[in-house]
């Protein structure tokens, strides 16, 4: 899969294509619904499937007061498109300047020229261009114009409601992790590297893997069953997604992500970890001292077994 950071980064132009543009944060089951017509379509034709994304998310740079906080990191978003047969991945940085560039411009100028889509796929309530001005109506007037098959995605629904990246943000801040994979149609994860922490862990017999993911999203702090995927092997764990409030007065420290491994003695600093969150077991909690914490870590952890079957 060939990733370039915007089509001034092409060398050559694309003979014909089958192309998506989105912002496809999660690449939940609707975004594969919509990946999977790409491809198929790509197939047809024998032309290279090509989807057009956006970085930072457009709505970071034109209302930061929302604060959009994309789910996965963007390596992600790569990996996932690759896996479903994309070919090509425009990665365009998103700026001021660029959102004011006119739907006209962007579909004449970056797509037609650049791409020469014999398909475009979109969702049904894409949008784009200065001022969101280009919409599905406009598209099928200048695919008319161009000779371009335009297909348009509806909404994909599940157990009768729309499947959508914020309703995914809202079960993960919930801690409604079953349903949140359910919509994403994969699993939900967090990755970074193994980092040195306080070490608190050890002192009472629980060692921890101090992972700093490369993310902006996190989901609700407390405690999780997880998975702690090592070199492609899922490994039980329990992790604490938090500020470790008993040991930080203000409650304001860096969220910090721990997982302690069951049954496993390794050295991991420097090791990159995925921690696939399957259950949330409890909110965090700050503990009146370190043998309540104790205690309720060892009830944690026996509950986690359980779940596991261990």
């Amino acid at each position: 899969m060939h990733i370039y950071q915007g089509v001034g980064q092409m060398s050559s132009v694309l003979e014909s294509s089958v192309v998506t543009i989105g912002n496809f944060d999660g690449v939940h089951l609707g975004h594969q619904q919509l990946i999977e017509t790409v491809t198929r379509e790509a197939q047809h034709y024998g032309v290279p499937s090509v989807v057009y994304t956006f970085h930072p998310h457009p709505v970071k740079v034109l209302f930061p007061e929302r604060q959009t906080q994309r789910m996965f990191d963007l390596r992600d978003q790569q990996e996932q498109f690759e896996a479903r047969g994309i070919e090509c991945v425009i990665l365009e940085n998103f700026t001021k300047e660029f959102s004011q560039v006119t739907a006209q411009d962007f579909l004449q100028n970056y797509v037609m020229n650049k791409l020469h889509p014999k398909t475009l796929v979109v969702g049904h309530d894409f949008n784009f261009g200065a001022n969101r001005t280009g919409n599905i109506s406009f598209l099928e007037g200048f695919c008319a114009q161009q000779g371009i098959r335009l297909i348009v995605i509806p909404p994909f629904q599940l157990d009768g409601q729309v499947v959508s990246s914020t309703r995914i943000r809202e079960a993960l801040q919930a801690g409604e992790i079953e349903k949140a994979q359910k919509l994403l149609g994969r699993p939900y994860y967090l990755r970074g590297t193994v980092e040195i922490g306080f070490q608190r862990g050890r002192t009472i017999g629980v060692p921890t893997a101090n992972v700093h993911p490369d993310v902006e999203f996190v989901p609700r702090k407390g405690v999780y069953f997880t998975y702690t995927r090592i070199n492609g092997h899922n490994h039980p764990s329990i992790t604490n997604i938090g500020v470790n409030p008993t040991f930080q007065e203000d409650n304001k420290g860096p969220v910090k992500i721990e997982s302690h491994i069951f049954d496993l003695e390794a050295q991991l600093y420097g090791v990159e970890v995925e921690v696939e969150l399957l259950h949330f077991q409890r909110d965090e909690m700050k503990f009146s001292g370190i043998d309540t914490l104790k205690q309720q870590i060892y009830n944690d952890m026996a509950a986690a077994r359980k779940f596991f079957n261990e």
